[in-house]
């Protein structure tokens, strides 16, 4: 698979740490450790089909 960015498409949701393992176990990478932001918790996935997820919780 060839590393790199394609669209991202961007979700909030109540417990990012939960939906990270949800989405690990369906065959997504974490793209970075989850990075935790004044504002908020932020990480990026990469789908097992090569596609960007961006996730956020709201502090």
């Amino acid at each position: 698979m060839q590393k790199g960015y394609s669209s991202l498409v961007s979700f909030t949701v109540p417990d990012i740490n939960q939906t990270v393992t949800k989405l690990m176990t369906l065959g997504a990478e974490l793209d970075d450790p989850i990075k935790y932001e004044i504002h908020g918790k932020v990480a990026a996935l990469r789908c097992i089909d090569g596609h960007m997820l961006g996730l956020y919780e709201p502090a």
